[in-house]
């Protein structure tokens, strides 16, 4: 097994990740304030492809993890493969960098940090989505004890580097603008859901460069 990667198989790599694609450029969107075309943007653990591929439609993509599990209509991209948290890449070099559950399958997670801080540009714009070990409904990981609490979430963002923004409220408040699953959300009053927040059983983050 690689150095500081956690190997995961198994039905993950068939999942039809379109939706995820859909939700993670209505973020990015917001944190932006434009559409997401144009960028420079790196995949982290890109898995199937899919989301890599829905965004190389208008952008200039590369995707990288430590086995190359492309469905075969996901290859519109530039693909790595890599065997560490450590990226063979170039310093600033990304407008966008995505990290969609994969911190939790890294044991060197500040180094997977660090290196989506290294590559990422001066006013660039990071996504990183996790599951919350602090949540008693959170899906699948059982026994991954490398999955983060919420209570330590900003906290290490801000260690490695990073000014985090939470916007796991928003997908709660308003599923269908951000195309999420849970749909009761909306009828809870705005002090119950913030209430919540700590046992969400996945969060959602923009992560910017500390100045």
């Amino acid at each position: 097994m690689p150095v500081g990667i956690f190997k995961t198989r198994g039905p993950v790599v068939n999942l039809d990740r379109s939706r995820k694609a859909r939700m993670i450029e209505a973020f990015l969107a917001d944190g932006l304030g434009s559409d997401v075309s144009g960028k420079r943007i790196l995949d982290i653990g890109c898995g199937n492809g899919m989301i890599s591929t829905y965004f190389s439609q208008r952008n200039t993509v590369t995707g990288v993890d430590v086995e190359d599990l492309r469905r075969g209509d996901s290859h519109d991209f530039r693909f790595i493969q890599v065997d560490s948290a450590g990226l063979p890449l170039a310093d600033a070099d990304f407008d966008i960098v995505l990290s969609h559950h994969v911190i939790e399958h890294i044991p060197a997670q500040v180094e997977h940090l660090q290196e989506m801080h290294r590559v990422l540009k001066p006013n660039g714009l990071a996504y990183l989505g996790t599951p919350n070990r602090s949540s008693p409904v959170m899906e699948g990981h059982v026994g991954n004890d490398m999955v983060l609490r919420y209570r330590d979430m900003a906290k290490l963002f801000r260690e490695c580097g990073f000014e985090s923004e939470l916007l796991s409220l928003r997908l709660v408040a308003d599923p269908s603008r951000y195309h999420g699953d849970v749909k009761f959300g909306r009828f809870f009053p705005d002090p119950i859901q913030r209430a919540l927040i700590p046992i969400y059983p996945s969060h959602h983050f923009l992560l910017r460069k500390r100045q």
